[in-house]
């Protein structure tokens, strides 16, 4: 059984979410190599319930692999964090980069700018996630 078949409040009132093909593709092919990591259910739910976009058809406003998200994590309301979702031998955390594998990366996935998810942290518990800015990286250069 998995998380979401055992946790209501994920089942229920969930944004709809975005993706490019390629991110999807190779997110897909990703999570097939990591069984072991529990966030790989949780990210395998999300790319099953992906609108999947090409081009000019994918909001700009959707986070995906490699782009900078601003996000507010209701656990941290006093603060904005920002972070580039990246894929998990990419992460470095000193830089800002995290794993999508990781339980916040899972989550903010294919949300778009002000939309917000309610996604368990490793505990269990649930946090409320809301992307605020996505950015590409060459938007910052």
């Amino acid at each position: 059984m998995t998380l979401y078949e055992t946790t209501p409040a994920l089942q229920a009132d969930l944004p709809e979410i975005y993706l490019d093909p390629a991110d999807h593709e190779a997110l897909s092919r990703l999570i097939g190599n990591h069984d072991g990591v529990a966030a790989t259910a949780l990210l395998r739910h999300e790319l099953d319930r992906a609108t999947l976009c090409e081009g000019r058809d994918l909001p700009g406003d959707a986070v995906g692999l490699n782009r900078w998200v601003h996000y507010v994590d209701d656990r941290h309301v006093s603060s904005l964090r920002r972070v580039r979702l990246v894929l998990p031998w990419e992460a470095d955390i000193d830089a800002g980069c995290i794993s999508v594998l990781s339980h916040v990366g899972a989550g903010l996935i294919g949300l778009r700018e002000g939309q917000a998810i309610d996604w368990p942290d490793p505990a269990g518990s649930l946090r409320r996630l809301t992307p605020v800015l996505v950015e590409d990286p060459e938007d910052l250069v």
